[in-house]
């Protein structure tokens, strides 16, 4: 598996790609939500980390076939129209969920579930920022990096890269950046 592969509206996926090691998590968030294998390993032990700090960290998504992305992809067109949905969802094909390597996580604090922009303040949320990469993860879509990923920022969403992770983290550098160079 490929944890440097750039996916993104420049780099699309060919709609039956489906990566071969997916399995599935134990997420309290919802039923059948896959990873590839080595990404739910990693995210597992960043979980774990969390959790000695009083921290409660979830999945809400992981893997997304490229027919599931053109349903939400459409819904939201539906919803809000073409020009919002282009920014703040990825077209079918370009998004990084069908790699089985990104992760939209969950807060779970105060016997509630914060998720997407509900996260944004929390410390628990700062803590994985900070910490993140040491378990191979990096922030995909960057507050401050718009420019560069063509996406708003999404403080919940992250990415399994593998060992380039503390590099990028170090450096401040997005996938694309790194890639670049």
């Amino acid at each position: 598996m490929d944890y440097k592969m750039l996916v993104n509206r420049d780099n699309l996926l060919d709609e039956y790609y489906v990566p071969l090691n997916l399995v599935k998590t134990n997420t309290l968030y919802k039923d059948n939500v896959y990873l590839e294998e080595e990404t739910f390993k990693n995210f597992e032990l960043l979980k774990q980390k969390a959790k000695e700090y009083g921290y409660y960290i979830d999945i809400m998504s992981g893997y997304r076939d490229y027919k599931y992305q053109e349903k939400l992809f459409n819904e939201l067109v539906g919803e809000k129209g073409y020009n919002y949905a282009y920014k703040y969802i990825a077209k079918p094909g370009s998004s990084e969920h069908q790699t089985g390597l990104a992760i939209d996580f969950v807060v779970y604090k105060d016997e509630l579930c914060y998720k997407e922009h509900d996260v944004e303040d929390l410390e628990e949320t700062k803590w994985v920022h900070e910490n993140m990469h040491n378990f191979g993860f990096i922030l995909r879509y960057p507050k401050d990096k718009e420019e560069v990923t063509k996406y708003s920022y999404e403080p919940w969403h992250i990415r399994y890269v593998g060992d380039i992770a503390a590099y990028l983290y170090r450096n401040n550098l997005t996938l694309e950046e790194y890639l670049r160079k």
